[in-house]
């Protein structure tokens, strides 16, 4: 939906529905709809840019790419982390994802190294070998085909497979069977901040609420977990994340990390660095399984370029339409459906006027779908990422954020992403067992909001 305006020249208040006194239109967002779609339906009520107050706060949906692109790229330095990140840092504390400032550029200037596509080649092999040993495990008997498939729990095969790439590229161990707990805990707590983000009203964590002694009791297991690892990478040599992070001195001051930014940058790799993946490749498997048609193409792919041998790292640039796979994927469901930016100074977006000390609420899996940008928007279509399509407005296509602060990781993700379809390709065929759709919900990522189960079914 895009809103006409009589006059484009004059700069107008954005559009939205009217509030009550004090509370604004927190009632409006009090039903059991996510939160996801309570920002999806002002965009559809109100236009390209919309305005809704909760409580004293000033929030504006933006959705159009050139108006993403503005917030993004063209005036970063005018919509940072800020306020909109209280409850996130609850978690992860000053971490490179929550920092604004000098703080998040040092950080930035240190990590940044680390994580080029020539740096993190070097997990290229303990991926590939991380990935076989979770295909081993799913086929336990070789009369498996015969019996027409086992059913498997999805999202808790990928949550198992990045925990365990994660921790050995963070720690140098595989802690994806040991850290079930763990992963529980960083599930709990991410969910929590993200609902109390949204809230009008965060009430004291010193109040002893039951929703408040769980995200407690799940830090605690998250610092006790961390500060073992910590303490346990110290002294030993080694390629491992935490190694480099531990050795790490700006180049400005000399200054290595303190004790508590080096838990916080840990704690924020962790978990982006297997809740966000395990829930992009679950989205995956979902997606092909629904389409045998781009799955029987991608299994043709891996065939032709691997001929049953492991991949080399050569090999990811000739599995072309494994990338493209990805990239749809992406699209559909971005692992972060919405993100918010802290507005520091008065400023236009398009034909609006925003308010300084405002939220500007981007919905990425909105934007990942408009009609005006993307036809059939809702169809699973790998081939729109062909290299000869014309290009797309800047910043229409945003999975990893786009800007100054694009996601660090990006390139460990996609690397991880690639290789579990190309590898699982090779060996097995997955189904789905059930025609019902899966829903979408916003926890802090992009989530299901139903387990996926899929039978498999051996290709040899």
């Amino acid at each position: 939906m895009t809103i006409q305006l009589n006059n484009p020249s004059t700069v107008c208040d954005a559009p939205g529905p009217k509030g009550l006194p004090i509370l604004g239109n927190v009632l409006r967002f009090g039903n059991e709809k996510n939160i996801l779609f309570h920002f999806i339906d002002l965009w559809r009520e109100y236009g390209d840019v919309a305005h809704v107050k909760l409580g004293s706060q000033h929030i504006y949906v933006v959705v159009e790419p050139e108006h993403v692109h503005h917030v993004l790229v063209k005036n970063p330095n005018n919509y940072i982390k800020g306020n909109g990140y209280t409850g996130f840092r609850l978690l992860v504390g000053q971490g490179l994802v929550t920092s604004d400032g000098d703080l998040w550029r040092n950080q930035r200037r240190l990590m940044q190294p680390s994580f080029t596509p020539k740096s993190i080649v070097q997990f290229f092999d303990m991926m590939v070998e991380t990935t076989e040993r979770m295909l081993e495990r799913w086929n336990p008997s070789p009369d498996l085909a015969m019996r027409g498939g086992s059913v498997l729990h999805i999202d808790a095969q990928m949550m198992r497979l990045t925990m365990s790439i994660i921790s050995k590229a963070i720690f140098g161990v595989d802690l994806g069977v040991e850290a079930a707990e763990v992963g529980e805990a960083f599930h709990d707590a991410f969910a929590f901040v993200t609902a109390r983000t949204m809230s009008a009203v965060a009430l004291p964590l010193s109040l002893p609420l039951p929703a408040h002694r769980r995200f407690q009791r799940s830090l605690q297991i998250i610092d006790d977990f961390v500060g073992r690892q910590i303490a346990s990478g110290r002294g030993q040599s080694g390629d491992t994340l935490l190694s480099i992070l531990l050795q790490a001195r700006d180049e400005e001051t000399g200054e290595r990390m303190s004790e508590r930014q080096l838990r916080d940058e840990v704690v924020t790799l962790f978990l982006a660095g297997f809740e966000t993946t395990a829930r992009s490749l679950t989205w995956g498997w979902y997606l092909l399984s629904r389409n045998p048609d781009v799955q029987e193409r991608l299994i043709a792919e891996v065939d032709a370029v691997l001929g049953g041998r492991l991949p080399s790292v050569d090999d990811l640039f000739r599995l072309s339409y494994t990338h493209r796979v990805v990239d749809e994927t992406l699209r559909l469901y971005p692992p972060t459906a919405l993100l918010g930016r802290q507005i520091v100074a008065d400023d236009q977006i398009g034909d609006y006027r925003v308010q300084a000390g405002g939220i500007v609420m981007l919905v990425p899996y909105l934007t990942h779908r408009l009609p005006s940008v993307w036809p059939d928007p809702e169809r699973f279509d790998p081939e729109r990422f062909r290299p000869e399509i014309a290009a797309r407005p800047k910043s229409a296509y945003i999975p990893f954020i786009s800007g100054p602060r694009i996601c660090l990781g990006n390139n460990f993700a996609l690397m991880e992403m690639t290789l579990a379809f190309a590898l699982t390709a090779q060996r097995y065929r997955l189904e789905s067992t059930t025609e019902a759709e899966i829903g979408v919900a916003f926890r802090g990522s992009t989530c299901p909001t139903a387990p996926l189960h899929l039978t498999l079914h051996p290709l040899r």
